[in-house]
């Protein structure tokens, strides 16, 4: 019996948003008699392929040329099956995926998966919505009724496990490749075990299933954890020096060596293993150490495909990101061997087409990367706290994207009384940073008031005072350090601030950043804007500087430092000035 087909809501709301007729491929994961659809990857597209034909028109290239060089643009394109090295383990090529009547060959379709017999095919289009069949004996056939899953209910059901380790190589210049397979058998041929430091529970090769072991009991307690980072049950793996007694009848041999004198190029390394599994909470523990296994095995792939990508004279081990995509229901590794935005942007772009991202903001740039719950230390800034708010507003626009809550006193800086627009430029300034706009450093007041001096705003004498800035101030440092311009909303009095919500609503619409307020002495950030139709009354989202304590987010939530504010939180007799950052339109 074929299994039911669940999609993820995140699948369907982006499938809205494709601008164009396309083909492309289905990644899922099977449990539970359910194929789960998480994302898609589109296939690349005829503009790709041709998109250097103007350019090549106007050199004398022969017709030979233009077509070797289509042919080897062709072969360089991202295709979907390339990217099942990035997915974690467990989500696998399951289908095939047709928008608006663009189709492909079947079965020729379907011939890259292998995770299933029947593989899945999605027809899309605005007209009549999602139809799915199942390629069963040479024929569609309807898969029935489709379920839709959002992101809580599958974490709910799976739980993403997360494996670092190292492993020592050792090889020639020109055996990487050998090198890569032998270490990928050695760890699928069962001489390694795994251990899980938060439950101090070890799985090895000879686990059975009657032994009760599950994805919940090596994890930790489901105690909550601070906002902003990506829970992950941590294990770690160790090589079995020893082995299980063996038949006495088996022959053992005397080791032998063979010493061959020839120059060479050596390497000697350790290599940073860092993978992700999504496991069902039902897998058994010979399914959990199997899919162990698997993780160790596909990351090592992908890292060696990105060495030999990346191969010139010089050999640059690859670090491994996870991303999460805002239409994706899991996350995506990527190995780049060289993290610079110059190095990585072809390759960038690749990802983002074949993702369906737009090209108007990062997705994969370093700042982009998840921050897993093992990354969490307890006196960092606090990640987007207003996420664990608990709120009955509807019909608000907010802040896109991840940031760290800069307030009073923070690095044993003492700056209460002065320091609030500091601190709420620190914020956007951190915005910035994890989106992937910038790889600087959050700027420190004295940092804040030497750029100001440099473009002549602030006289030499500024560096080092108690002095206070505002948001002109704070457009300035961005347009200095970040190259990020900003616009302005000015509100003669705190009456006149509900007069201004449409326009922050449609700024955190398009732009996402977050912005800084400055009135009377105060200065604050504004996160979001809400409207209650029935009441008819305006709210602001406040991040407010001027805390003073531990980076406690229930301390934080209770005592109002981030939270919703009505119309009377603004004084009437003082006047505001808004800074609205503008988002940089660049991949």
């Amino acid at each position: 019996m074929a299994p039911k087909v669940r999609i993820s809501s995140k699948v369907v709301a982006k499938l809205e948003c494709l601008g164009s007729a396309s083909t492309g491929r289905l990644f899922g994961v099977m449990c539970d008699n359910y194929l789960t659809v998480l994302s898609f990857v589109l296939n690349p597209t005829l503009e790709q392929i041709n998109d250097d034909d103007d350019q090549e028109s106007q050199h004398q290239n022969s017709a030979h040329q233009k077509l070797e060089k289509k042919k080897t643009k062709k072969n360089e394109l991202l295709k979907p099956i390339d990217l099942q090295l990035n997915m974690p383990v467990e989500i696998d090529l399951c289908g095939v995926l047709f928008v608006d009547n663009h189709e492909e060959n079947i079965p020729e379709a379907f011939k890259d998966i292998d995770i299933t017999d029947n593989p899945l095919l999605i027809k899309y289009s605005r007209a009549s919505g999602i139809s799915a069949y199942y390629y069963v004996h040479e024929q569609l056939k309807s898969a029935g009724k489709l379920e839709f899953i959002d992101e809580q209910l599958l974490l709910d059901k799976f739980s993403y496990v997360r494996l670092r380790t190292s492993v020592p190589m050792i090889t020639d210049k020109n055996d990487f490749s050998e090198l890569f397979q032998c270490t990928r058998k050695n760890i699928a041929s069962g001489n390694v075990g795994f251990y899980f430091p938060s439950t101090k529970l070890f799985l090895t090769n000879n686990d059975t299933e009657d032994r009760e072991v599950s994805v919940k009991l090596l994890s930790s307690s489901n105690a909550s954890f601070p906002t902003g980072y990506t829970n992950a049950i941590e294990v770690e793996m160790f090589m079995c020096i020893t082995k299980e007694k063996t038949d006495d009848t088996k022959k053992n041999y005397a080791p032998v060596l063979q010493h061959v004198k020839q120059p060479f190029v050596n390497y000697e390394f350790n290599l940073r293993i860092d993978s992700l599994a999504l496991i069902g909470h039902n897998q058994t523990a010979p399914q959990i150490y199997s899919i162990l296994v698997e993780s160790v095995c596909r990351s090592l792939r992908l890292i060696e495909r990105s060495i030999i990508l990346s191969s010139n004279n010089t050999v640059k081990i690859p670090e491994m990101m996870h991303f999460k995509l805002p239409h994706c229901d899991h996350l995506v590794s990527i190995a780049y061997a060289d993290t610079s935005a110059e190095k990585t942007q072809e390759y960038r772009k690749k990802l983002h087409e074949a993702f369906a991202c737009d090209l108007t903001r990062p997705y994969f740039r370093p700042g982009n990367a998840v921050k897993f719950l093992s990354d969490y230390k307890p006196d960092q800034p606090l990640l987007e706290p207003h996420t664990a708010i608990k709120t009955h507003i509807d019909n608000f626009s907010l802040v896109s994207g991840m940031y760290s809550y800069y307030h009073y006193g923070q690095d044993n800086f003492h700056d209460s009384g002065w320091g609030c627009a500091y601190r709420s430029l620190q914020t956007i300034f951190s915005w910035f940073r994890f989106q992937g706009y910038t790889e600087q450093q959050v700027p420190s007041h004295r940092a804040i008031q030497k750029s100001l001096v440099d473009i002549g705003d602030k006289p030499s004498s500024f560096i080092g005072t108690n002095q206070w800035i505002g948001s002109t101030e704070v457009g300035f440092v961005l347009e200095t350090l970040l190259n990020v311009n900003s616009k302005f909303l000015i509100a003669s009095s705190g009456k006149d601030m509900p007069d201004l919500l449409e326009d922050l609503r449609q700024h955190f619409q398009t732009q996402g950043t977050p912005v800084m307020i400055g009135g009377g002495v105060l200065a604050h950030t504004i996160l979001g804007v809400s409207y209650d139709e029935s009441k008819q009354l305006p709210y602001w989202l406040i991040l407010d500087p001027h805390y003073e304590g531990k980076e406690n987010l229930s301390t934080v939530l209770e005592k109002g430092y981030c939270g919703w504010k009505g119309k009377e939180f603004w004084r009437k007799d003082a006047f505001y000035n808004m800074c609205l950052p503008q988002r940089p339109i660049y991949y």
